[in-house]
Parts: structure tokens; C-alpha cells; sequence
């Protein structure tokens, strides 16, 4: 053994891929060395740590435990002073240099060989993350439930060192929309720990949920945590379960968390929202809004106009609630939220406008400025430091705040500039809540499109920043916000594997990172995700249809999916796609010259099903194909095509990309047939989603023109939006009887400005339309 114990000379391993999956790490360690032969744990291999050594124990604990489930065998734990035997799992004693390499808190060394392991770090941290990367050698069924049978239970030799790329790596949860269980909140924190995450983000409180028990304000939980009832499919469907929901966590359950973390080595931050989204808190104590109330739990999703008041009262309650807080969470950060304040309330609360003008503030953005800062100087006097989402950089950012940057990087580039730590997590590429595949393939989501390999793809550290800048940004976040998340099965769903991928983001080198590497040891690690029954999403996996036209004017289809050793299968006849069903060529693509429903599917080369059937209907008529001109230039939505409104598919109520959307202005489209011919019917649809602030336009009118240049109004027709705010799919048709022209144009005239009765009041509607069809 005493070869072991020299110097670990390491050197970095260039991962083409971890040798057929040999060493299927994630995330990926800063250097490994691989060798021949293995070490073979069996009922005879023991589990030594230094005598009288108390940090190392419980992982020894751990290891023997997952043995003892899986394999049925005990390993025994036996103390050692001087050299350890061989044949043994050895968690050397702390220290902070192994060889040339100074161990940071979370570094560590594993050294394989077939006499021995040999587990190092200068911390329990960071021989923690070694006993992960060890059980991540060893076969998928070490993370099983119940005994497995005839598996060798064989780690392959090899040497690394590891250390991560940033300090904060983190996953938020939204309890305050959906309740989760402590069980699950455990079994999340256990998953952050296997993936060497290091904090968990515990958003407690909203307008929809207060979730936490604070003694000193007991309506809190017996009001705050109930609402009458709960939105059912998406925001802009504007429907209703009718059944009253609740839940909330007590002091004890907060402390039985904190506790199970501690032992994972994941930090637990709370998250107490102010000012704004406040309103389960004024539905319990209605003095501290600038109405005084009656308030109620918010109902819907999104942003409420009631916030807390600045009040001398309100800043009472929320030290008082704070100082509960901070007895519950060790944590040195608290977060206060900080983000979607708006400012209605205050503007019109004469209290508000008179503390504007004592305090010398300009506006209420200075205003909210002054809230937190008068929170922050709170959480600094009790040794705390302060976490807010970027809105509060607006008015002038509190002295010790470290900010939060989710709309976009730039509230980080802001704090870094400003010597303020940062920690990343943009929309972009950390909501773990938006759509991960197809949106009719997937439960209903907010919206948004983030595949697996965007989350990956994703660098923390802004360009345009300077190295000592950069220095200031702490690390990445998951962000799971609950809306449309009401079971721990679809939570799961949503998160993994794609918080897999951010796991690499936060701990492996950026200079390292390589997606089809990342993608080949995923394979082995969703085989522990299914031991562990996680609900993981095969999305990586799913086939994604895309069409363009060719130079026939045909619809040409491009089937592809992230894994190249796979096969895609497909059917155009509707009919369910099998292992013996057309094979999709790259070379030659798919042409559609009818009416057709392709549907699509993975097959791994043995013929099984992976991921989900992916299916599209194209609809296809004389404007298939062909090209258009526009007046004015679609916004952020384009039908996820360039000739989105001529690619025969139609546009999806629930999936907003699929459809072609102007802002505030008309639709004026001249579409070229190629020859004249007669014209039967000219056809196309419109999105009505108020609440979205989509209307239907006020009119369309459709003109014919044989040279492009005269046209002939065939037909105008005035539309009046629906009542109500659920979403409507306006399928509309107007006939031409028969009038002959090349150039088809379709008019449709914007609703202009939302009327006063709508949230959006004053500002310029969307307008929504898809598939211009003719025959």
C-alpha cells in the first residue's frame, strides 16, 4: 500500500469518451488518469478511516449502507493509525496537500488500484464529492433500492483529482405555488449532493402560498398557506380547479431539512419574497399594504399589484419574521427576493409619496432601493448577507447585496462592474420550467424552449468582463418555478437530466466541457437516475421535425435527434411509428406532396423505443411551399420557420412559437403562387389569448392581383373579439369564387392599444396568425 500513499501524479485525461463508459462521471472531474485492472469490493474488503476521526465516519457509514442494500453484504468499518492493509476502502485522514496539489474545501483525490482505493481531501466536503465519484465507478445497481444478484461489484482503476470550477452550484424549488413534501425536499437535496451541487435554494413564500411557520405571526399559515383554488392548464386558458389548496412546512420540519442537508454537505438558503409578490402575507395581515386590504391568496399565476407598504409596521413584521428565519438556517445567505415589484400601490398610497419625498427619492425605484437596503443593514447586523434578484440593482443596489441575474446576464455584468458578487442563472439557460421538447408532446409548461443541450452549452462568466471581475461570479442556478409543476413526479420530470447538465456547468473546467463526452456518460447516468426512481425526461432522446422548401416550392422535412447511434423511424400515414417503419435518411429527407401526419420516433439499434413519439400534420394546398413578402416583420415570433405561414403546419393554441406574431402592428402578406390560376378559397387562423395580451385583429380583408401590382379586394371581413379570456383558435375562410390571380394578399388589421378594462391597458396588442392557405 505504500505506493498508494506517494505522490499522486495526475495526469489530465482527454475525454473523447470515458472508455465505453468505464468512467461515466458526471460531473466531469478536472483530471483523470485512466489504468488497467480493478479493484473488486466483495464481503471480505473493508472500509478504513483514521482512528477517533468523527468527520469521516458517517461517510464511511454511507458507503457501507448502499452495500449492504444492494449487494447484501456488510462492509466492515475499522479505524487505523500509521499504514492501512491492503484490500481496503480507504478515507485517508485530512489534510491539505496531497503530492503538488493544494486541496482546496471541496477538492479531492481517488486513487484506484487493484490492491486498494484511496479517498483524500482537506475537508469532509471534499472526501464527500470523492465517496460520489467512487460510487459513480462502480456499477449503476450501487444506487438500487433492494438487492441485486451476479453483479461484480468492480471499480476500474484509475487516478483523479478534482476540484470545482465555481464555489455556488445550486437548485432553487418553488414551494410557494405547489406544495412539495419534506420526503421530496429530502430525496431533491439528496440528488443536488449525487450531482456534487452544493446549495439548495427554498422559495417559501409568494402571492399564491406562505409555506413556512413563523410563531411570533401565526395567520400566516393558517391563512397565508391556503387559497381557494388553483389555475388548471395554462395562464392564458384562464380556467379554474374550484378546489382549495394549501400546505406549509413547521419550524420542526424546517429543522429535520436543514439537518438532512448538513449531512449531504448541501447549504440550504430560505427565500422570504418582499415587497412584491406579497400577497398571502397581506391576506393574513392586511395592515401592512397601502390599502389595508381586504386582500386574498392569489388564485393566478403571475404578478399582483398589492405589495408591501414601507411602513414602520411592515418593517417590524419582516425583521420579526427574519429573525425566525435566521434561527432556522444556519445559512450566512438569506434571499428576500426583490424581483416583479410593481409600483401601482405606492404610487397611489399618500404615504408613499410623502416617505418619497422626507427620504429625498425620486422615484418609486429609489423607493424599493430604500426597502431593501433597510433589510439589508437588518440581515448585516445579524451576520447575515443578502441575496436579491436583479430588480434590486434598480434605484441604487444595497451595500452588501449579492445579486441574483435571471432576466437575461446583464444584471450580473451590472454587479460585477459595481464589486458586487453574482451569481448566474438567466432564463435563457437555468429555468428548468420551460418546455424541454415538442410542446404537444409535453405536459403543460410556462412556456419557452430549453433543450438539454442549451442548458449545457451554458458559460457563467459573461464576455466582456475582466478577470478580476469575474471573479465576483460566484456560480449557476436551476431555477424550478412551480406553476405548472404540482407533483413531485413531474418536478423531477422537468428537472433532471437537465439540472444534470448544469451540474458540469457549475463544478467541470469550461476549457473541458464537451457535449457529445457530456451525452455518452449521460447514458450510463440516467441507468442511476432509474435506480434512484427519478422520473427523468427521455427528451434528449425525441425527435425534432423541422421543414423548409425546396427548389420544387415542396415541403422538405429534416428529422433529427441528439443521438447519432441511434435510428429514426417514421410513418406518414398516421399509423404508430415501429421498429420496422421507414428508416429516415439524412441524404435523401422526407417530401410531403399531401395532406399528411408524420410521426416520429427513436429506436435504439436493438429496435427499443427511446424518448417520446414526436407528430406534426402538414396541411398541403397551392400557397404550400411558396414564398411571401411582408409589410412589417414578425416579432420574436416567426412560426419557427422563414416561411412560417406557407409551411403547412398549422399554428398550436398551446405552443405560442408555432405561430407568426406581429406587435402592434397589421399583417400585410403577398404570397406568390408562381402562374395564375383560379382561386376557390383562400383560408387562415388567428390566436385569441387575452390574458397574453394576443386579441384577434379587428378585420381581414383578402385581395387577388394576376401581376402583383393591381389587386381586387375579394372579401373584407370584420372580426369582433370573443368575450372572455380563455384562448380561441379563430379558424377563418373566405371564398373567392373562382377569381383568377397569381398573387394572393391578406390584410389584417391590428386591435390597436388594450382597452382600459385589460391589465395591459395602453399597450400594443399582439397579433397571432398562422398557415395562409389556398385552394
Amino acid at each position: 500500500m505504500k505506493k498508494i500513499f506517494g505522490l499522486l501524479c495526475l495526469v489530465a485525461y482527454a475525454f473523447g469518451s470515458f472508455a465505453q463508459n468505464k468512467y461515466a462521471i458526471i460531473p466531469k472531474p478536472t483530471q483523470l488518469t485512466t489504468a488497467n485492472g480493478s479493484f473488486i469490493v466483495n464481503a471480505q474488503t473493508k472500509i478504513l478511516i483514521p482512528k477517533n476521526n468523527s468527520d469521516l465516519r458517517p461517510l464511511a457509514e454511507l458507503l457501507a449502507e448502499r452495500f449492504q442494500i444492494t449487494a447484501g453484504f456488510a462492509l466492515n468499518i475499522e479505524e487505523f493509525e500509521g499504514n492501512p492493509s491492503s484490500k481496503a476502502i480507504v478515507f485517508m485522514p485530512l489534510t491539505s496537500k496531497v503530492g503538488d496539489k493544494t486541496l482546496l474545501q471541496e477538492d479531492y483525490t481517488l486513487k484506484v488500484e487493484d490492491n486498494g482505493i484511496i479517498l483524500t481531501g482537506a475537508t469532509a466536503k471534499g472526501e464527500f464529492y470523492a465517496l460520489q465519484s467512487l460510487l459513480q465507478l462502480l456499477p449503476t445497481q450501487i444506487y438500487s433500492s433492494s438487492p441485486v444478484q451476479n453483479i461484480q461489484w468492480q471499480v476500474p482503476n484509475c487516478t483523479i483529482y478534482d476540484h470545482p470550477q465555481f464555489q455556488y452550484r445550486g437548485l432553487m424549488l418553488d414551494v410557494g405555488r405547489h406544495f412539495f413534501p419534506v420526503s421530496f425536499v429530502k430525496k431533491y437535496i439528496d440528488l443536488l449532493a449525487l450531482h456534487k451541487m452544493n446549495t439548495f435554494h427554498w422559495h417559501l413564500t409568494d402571492d399564491q402560498g406562505w409555506r413556512i411557520e413563523i410563531k411570533k405571526y401565526p395567520k400566516l399559515t393558517e391563512i397565508g398557506s391556503k387559497r381557494k383554488e388553483s389555475m388548471e392548464g395554462h395562464y392564458s386558458d384562464q380556467r379554474f380547479d374550484g378546489k382549495p389548496y394549501g400546505g406549509y412546512y413547521t419550524q420542526e420540519q424546517i429543522k429535520e431539512v436543514v439537518k438532512y442537508a448538513e449531512k449531504k454537505f448541501v447549504n440550504v438558503i430560505p427565500e422570504i419574497e418582499m415587497p412584491g409578490h406579497a400577497l398571502a402575507a397581506l391576506a393574513s395581515y392586511p395592515e401592512l399594504g397601502c390599502s389595508k386590504g381586504p386582500y386574498e391568496v392569489g388564485v393566478k399565476w403571475g404578478v399582483y399589484d398589492d405589495v408591501f407598504c414601507p411602513t414602520e409596521q411592515t418593517f417590524t413584521f419582516l425583521e420579526n419574521v427574519l429573525t425566525e428565519v435566521i434561527g432556522l438556517f444556519p445559512s450566512t445567505y438569506v434571499h428576500i427576493g426583490g424581483d416583479e415589484c410593481p409600483k401601482v400601490s405606492w404610487k397611489n398610497s399618500p404615504f408613499c409619496q410623502d416617505l418619497m419625498k422626507k427620504e429625498g427619492l425620486k422615484d418609486e425605484h429609489e423607493l424599493q432601493s430604500y426597502f431593501i437596503k433597510r433589510i439589508d443593514k437588518f440581515l448585516t447586523s445579524k451576520g447575515k448577507k443578502m441575496i436579491g434578484w436583479d430588480e434590486i440593482l434598480e434605484g441604487g443596489i444595497s451595500p452588501n447585496a449579492t445579486i441574483m441575474s435571471w432576466r437575461g446576464i446583464e444584471g450580473g455584468i451590472e454587479a460585477v462592474k459595481q464589486n458586487h458578487d453574482a451569481i448566474m442563472t438567466p432564463g435563457s439557460h437555468c429555468y428548468l420550467d420551460a418546455y424541454q421538447s415538442d410542446p404537444s408532446s409535453e405536459p403543460v409548461a410556462i412556456g419557452g424552449y430549453l433543450p438539454l443541450e442549451k442548458v449545457y452549452a451554458y458559460n457563467p462568466i459573461p464576455e466582456g468582463i475582466t478577470p478580476e471581475q469575474a471573479k465576483h461570479i460566484l456560480g449557476v442556478q436551476g431555477n424550478v418555478w412551480t406553476e405548472y409543476i404540482a407533483t413531485p413526479s413531474h418536478a423531477e420530470y422537468m428537472v433532471f437530466p437537465r439540472a444534470t447538465a448544469l451540474a458540469e456547468v457549475g463544478w467541470s473546467q469550461t476549457s473541458a466541457k464537451n457535449y457529445t463526452d457530456f451525452t455518452n456518460r449521460l447514458i450510463t447516468h440516467l441507468e442511476r437516475l432509474k435506480y434512484l426512481a427519478v422520473n427523468y425526461s427521455t427528451a434528449y432522446y425525441d425527435v425534432k421535425i423541422t421543414s423548409s422548401v425546396n427548389a420544387k416550392s415542396q415541403v422538405a422535412l429534416k428529422l433529427q435527434n441528439a443521438d447519432k447511434d441511434t435510428q429514426i423511424r417514421y410513418t406518414i400515414d398516421g399509423t404508430e411509428p415501429t421498429a420496422s417503419s421507414l428508416l429516415y435518411q439524412p441524404s435523401t429527407g422526407v417530401v410531403v406532396t399531401q395532406d399528411a401526419n408524420i410521426r416520429a420516433l427513436t429506436f435504439s439499434a436493438k429496435g427499443e423505443k427511446l424518448g417520446k413519439e414526436i407528430s406534426k400534420y402538414y396541411y398541403i394546398n397551392k400557397s404550400t411551399g411558396r414564398k411571401y413578402t411582408l409589410v412589417n416583420q414578425p416579432k420574436s415570433y416567426t412560426g419557427g420557420e422563414t416561411y412560417g405561414l406557407t409551411n403547412g403546419v398549422k399554428g398550436e393554441a398551446n405552443n405560442f412559437d408555432t405561430w407568426v406574431g406581429f406587435e402592434g402592428k397589421n399583417l400585410d402578406v403577398t404570397i406568390d403562387l408562381g402562374q395564375v390560376m383560379a382561386v376557390q378559397k383562400v383560408s387562415f387562423a388567428f390566436l385569441r389569448a387575452s390574458s397574453s395580451w394576443i386579441m384577434l385583429p379587428r378585420d381581414v380583408e383578402v385581395l387577388v392581383s394576376e401581376d402583383g401590382k393591381k389587386f381586387t379586394s375579394v372579401q373584407k371581413m370584420p372580426l369582433g373579439n370573443l368575450d372572455g379570456e380563455q384562448k380561441v383558435v379563430q379558424q377563418l375562410s373566405i371564398g373567392a369564387e373562382g377569381k383568377k390571380g397569381r398573387f394572393i394578399r391578406v390584410v389584417a388589421q391590428n386591435y390597436g392599444l388594450l382597452p382600459a378594462n385589460h391589465p395591459g391597458k395602453g399597450n400594443p396588442a399582439w397579433l397571432f396568425v398562422d398557415e395562409i392557405g389556398v385552394e
